[in-house]
């Protein structure tokens, strides 16, 4: 007896529902992303659609790379506020990062138009010590030390686009002085409470969906000192709330985008939280992540309203990232 393709299913229950769809090109992405389990989401024009493999609708993910929108959102708010200014030296604005260079500012930490590389050194050496969290043993003065020092070695590379994690570590802890209170409270007083994501934190609040990393671990991720680069937790449901956040105008200072140099190909521009790309010939703002069990990706394009999310139960080694299967549904 044959039994229902769960590829083929979910392809058409989201086609039911946004028939503009390539139901082929779905069905293929979700074969290929989803096949340890997942949960895919979509919203348009208030239809909401959240369809899962092997995963209930309301698990928490640890959604890795997807937590430097969050923290972008703090930074904007923050601003907002009078309490950062984004394109001022933070070293001219707290306490904590004199002694930085002047190409260290917010936008250029929002950017990764800093100079910095993509985790501290000890970072990277903590990775051979503990795959699943290379960054434990850095705390706050850690980072701030070591970001003083990358800063200026890397001054000369400030205006190219470089991916680094150290750098939303250290917006976080700007965000952090310009709050008067920790990162992780800070967000939740300006950005998860306002915006009632109240499945979204640094610890799951919903059952955990099991990672499935490397050589079959089951554990978590850990950011240590880098929290703002990638510690949260979320829902499908959250983070379409958190997407149209943006397309409603609850949250601003996200709709304009740059071309820094060293931009890749298929990259618009670099928006101040999020990457521009262009998907089916319209703009989209995404971001993905890559925790050691799972992987996330988030996007929504303001020309149609649309937000999607993919959530997987696994981690780099467990198939086609979700980016592709984003774009598929964006």
């Amino acid at each position: 007896m044959w039994r229902p393709d769960p590829a083929q299913t979910v392809a058409r229950q989201l086609g039911t529902h946004f028939p503009d769809l390539d139901a082929r090109a779905v069905e293929t992405g979700l074969r290929r992303t989803l096949r340890p389990g997942g949960v895919v989401a979509l919203s348009q024009n208030g239809v909401q659609t959240v369809l899962t493999r092997r995963q209930e609708a309301g698990d928490s993910f640890e959604i890795a790379s997807v937590t430097k929108p969050f923290t972008a959102a703090l930074a904007l708010a923050l601003a907002a506020q009078g309490r950062i200014e984004l394109d001022r030296p933070l070293s001219k604005q707290f306490t904590r990062f004199r002694g930085y260079p002047a190409s260290v500012t917010a936008r250029a930490l929002l950017t990764h138009t800093a100079g910095l590389p993509v985790h501290p050194l000890r970072g990277g050496l903590g990775m051979v010590q503990n795959f699943h969290d290379p960054y434990g043993r850095l705390n706050a003065d850690a980072v701030l030390a070591s970001g003083r020092r990358w800063a200026w070695w890397g001054r000369n590379l400030a205006g190219r686009l470089g991916y680094s994690n150290f750098g939303y570590g250290l917006l976080a802890l700007a965000c952090a002085e310009a709050a008067g209170e920790a990162y992780p409270d800070a967000l939740r007083r300006h950005v998860l409470g306002p915006l009632e994501l109240l499945q979204t934190d640094f610890t799951p609040r919903t059952r955990l969906a099991t990672p499935h990393g490397l050589l079959g671990s089951a554990r978590t991720s850990g950011f240590g000192g880098l929290v703002g680069a990638g510690g949260l937790h979320s829902t499908a449901h959250d983070l379409l709330r958190f997407a149209a956040a943006h397309l409603e105008g609850q949250l601003r200072g996200w709709e304009t985008f740059t071309r820094p140099a060293g931009s890749p190909p298929n990259l618009v521009g670099v928006a101040d939280g999020w990457f521009v790309a262009r998907m089916s010939r319209r703009l989209v703002w995404w971001h993905d992540g890559t925790a050691r069990g799972t992987r996330a990706a988030l996007g929504f394009c303001p020309e149609t309203g649309r937000a999607a999310v993919v959530l997987v139960s696994s981690g780099p080694a467990g198939g086609q990232a979700p980016g592709k299967l984003l774009s598929e549904l964006l």
